[in-house]
């Protein structure tokens, strides 16, 4: 795999600083953390960095010697028991960073999830009584404004990660028979990406998820964590992989079909098929996300199922899946050649079972360019 430059990012984000007139960004989410010090923190974490190119980081003292060893180098300090923000508040008066603006990871306008990491309301009081002489602001698109065009290195990253995916895909639908539970499942799935360089399934919902029958079905429902439920004949089964290699995430669920599926439940898997065709189609350059949002609700519509079908289509992929673009009908981005994102379709019908698509593709210059070999189709199984 291609090295990357940590050095240069952080160099890009100063630049995009000073532009702004902004001092400082403190990024606690873990996208920035991954990014900008290139080893995996999963504990309580800022990465600091001033408009004049200087980087720190501030961790948790219990995991912070194995982060330093495995990180790009930049100085750290440790913090311990509830002294994260006022470690924060030191290391930007030690920069001279602390009377200007500064930027945090508050919040993502638009986005329904809150990104893991983003500070909380009593960490960012704490940072404002330290810094009286700071203007503090919501900071997250100075380093999403970067992380939005992948380099070949990440592209390379990425396509590595969808492809693993691939293979985990491949072994749950193997395993997939009467009788089997869904855990069963979800620990072929898992066996297949460990066996593959995979390190963590990073989801938050229920890491490798698997569900079955109604239970593919909750209304507007996103998350089905594996069970003991034995999966059946002619029904809906879910597969959501979320494997992690060298930090960089892929999000891949397609929908299988055990058995022959009844009317009513083809009538789901047209309009599914149909929205997923659709949003494939749509993604090109300079497009607007709202419009090809839009473009996708309203086939929804026109099979008279927008009841069931989530008018959210995925969102970007990276360091995190928590990042833009999110493809809704709010965004205020435009498609851009190498951005890579989870495509998604969403269609749940409590009676008759549900369908979910998120599927890596990558923005070239005609549209999208799936990472995965795995067709973005309803896989029918038939023993």
């Amino acid at each position: 795999m291609s090295e990357i430059n940590y050095q240069d990012r952080v160099q890009a984000l100063a630049n995009a600083l000073k532009a702004a007139g902004v001092a400082a960004y403190v990024g606690t989410r873990q996208a920035s953390l991954h990014y900008l010090y290139g080893a995996f923190m999963p504990w309580r974490g800022a990465v600091i960095v001033t408009a004049q190119g200087t980087c720190e980081v501030v961790y948790w003292a219990m995991d912070a010697s194995r982060v330093k060893q495995e990180g790009a180098g930049f100085p750290l300090h440790t913090f311990t028991f509830s002294d994260f923000p006022s470690q924060i508040a030191s290391r930007l008066q030690d920069l001279s960073a602390d009377r200007g603006t500064i930027g945090l990871d508050l919040s993502h306008p638009g986005a329904a999830q809150v990104a893991p990491g983003m500070l909380t309301a009593h960490e960012y009081f704490q940072i404002q009584e330290a810094l009286p002489h700071a203007k503090l602001i919501n900071g997250v698109d100075y380093i999403d404004d970067l992380m939005l065009i992948k380099s070949p290195a990440e592209i390379e990253l990425l396509r590595h990660a969808a492809r693993v995916s691939d293979i985990g895909f491949r072994a749950g639908y193997d395993a997939i028979t009467e009788g089997v539970t869904e855990n069963h499942v979800a620990g072929a799935i898992e066996s297949a990406i460990r066996d593959h360089g995979s390190v963590w399934s990073w989801a938050i919902t229920g890491g490798t998820e698997v569900g079955s029958g109604l239970r593919t079905g909750y209304h507007l429902g996103v998350t089905q964590q594996a069970t003991e439920k034995k999966i059946q004949k002619n029904e809906f089964v879910i597969l959501d992989l979320h494997p992690m290699l060298d930090l960089y995430l892929a999000d891949t669920a397609v929908p299988v079909f055990y058995g022959t599926p009844n009317a009513a439940q083809q009538r789901l898997i047209d309009c599914w098929e149909e929205v997923a065709d659709t949003m494939l189609e749509s993604l090109k350059p300079g497009r607007k996300i709202a419009d090809c949002a839009m473009q996708g609700y309203d086939i929804f519509k026109k099979h008279d199922l927008a009841d069931y079908g989530l008018p959210v289509f995925g969102h970007g992929l990276g360091t995190c899946a928590r990042t833009r673009p999110f493809i809704n009908m709010r965004s205020t981005d435009v498609v851009q050649e190498n951005m890579v994102v989870a495509l998604g379709t969403h269609l749940y019908h409590p009676e008759i079972g549900g369908m979910r698509l998120e599927y890596p593709v990558l923005i070239g210059p005609h549209g999208s360019e799936p990472l995965v070999d795995t067709p973005a189709k309803v896989h029918i199984k038939k023993d």
